[in-house]
């Protein structure tokens, strides 16, 4: 594992070199900004957020700074790229950051996951608890593996007291619905903003289930990777976008009119949705 450091939109950031993510950073000086817009108007000064897979802290740290006088909770399962989100969060002074090298899921317990040396170039954000690294192709690097602690949200002792929760934002690669199903409880009580991945048609429909069921409503969120007005200034455009679904509990204020809701998942292979913009 080879890192170095960059100064970004959101302050001194280490980097793991050959990841994906990191490259885009490198580049832009930034991940997926209109998202970072998006959380902005959700999360208060004093707010309290929570993240399952934060990855190196691209959003961790700015969804800190937003919430200065609240709480972000961050859960990364990979130990490496754990180390990585703490070395962040320390090079930024987040010191309201709970920081834990965890799995969240449906059940407590322990489970066996892949793990390496991370020096094989590769999107190392798109790694799955049950599925390692292969979720996007055959990974040619060296695999072996280490077990980690599974929390569920409703059953984590750091939650427990937690006296408000404005957000829960999930990337966890196919793993949403146990997240959710763990968090059920949790989400009941506190009525929070979801912010999740939808990439997978059966995830999205689980998901969707899920969380229509205690009254949310959903809405897409689509976002492209890069902008013109990028902290880099960089004007060269690599191609890709990110799919999320936002979710906006009963009694908070909607997204009706901004952004386009969410009917099922073959919105995606229809066109339906447009580019999402924030700020």
């Amino acid at each position: 594992m080879k890192t170095y450091l960059r100064e970004c939109r959101w302050g001194m950031f280490m980097l793991l070199r050959g990841d994906m993510i990191s490259q885009y950073v490198d580049m832009y000086g930034e991940w997926v900004e209109t998202e970072v817009e998006l959380f902005r108007t959700l999360l208060p000064d004093d707010g309290v957020c929570i993240e399952v897979g934060s990855n190196i802290g691209m959003h961790a740290v700015p969804l800190s700074r937003f919430c200065e006088n609240g709480r972000i909770y961050c859960y990364e399962p990979q130990r490496p790229i754990f180390h990585i989100l703490c070395g962040n969060m320390a090079l930024n002074n987040r010191l309201n950051a709970v920081v834990r090298n965890l799995a969240v899921g449906e059940n407590p317990g322990r489970v066996s996951i892949q793990t390496g040396d991370y020096e094989e170039a590769w999107n190392y954000g798109s790694f799955s608890i049950d599925a390692g690294f292969s979720t996007e192709g055959a990974f040619k690097g060296g695999v072996r593996s280490d077990t980690i602690d599974v929390v569920s949200l409703d059953d984590d002792p750091e939650l427990a007291d937690l006296a408000r929760l404005d957000l829960i934002k999930i990337d966890a690669e196919g793993f949403e619905p146990q997240v959710l199903r763990g968090g059920r409880r949790l989400i009941g009580r506190h009525q929070p903003y979801l912010f999740v991945e939808a990439n997978k048609a059966e995830v999205v429909e689980d998901i969707l289930a899920e969380l229509r069921s205690q009254g949310y409503s959903a809405y897409w969120f689509l976002a492209l990777r890069f902008r013109t007005d990028n902290f880099n200034r960089s004007n060269f455009s690599v191609p890709g976008w990110d799919s999320n679904m936002v979710f906006c509990p009963p009694g908070r204020p909607s997204f009706d009119g901004k952004l386009m809701p969410v009917r099922d998942f073959d919105d995606l292979n229809q066109g339906v949705p447009i580019f999402s913009r924030f700020g």
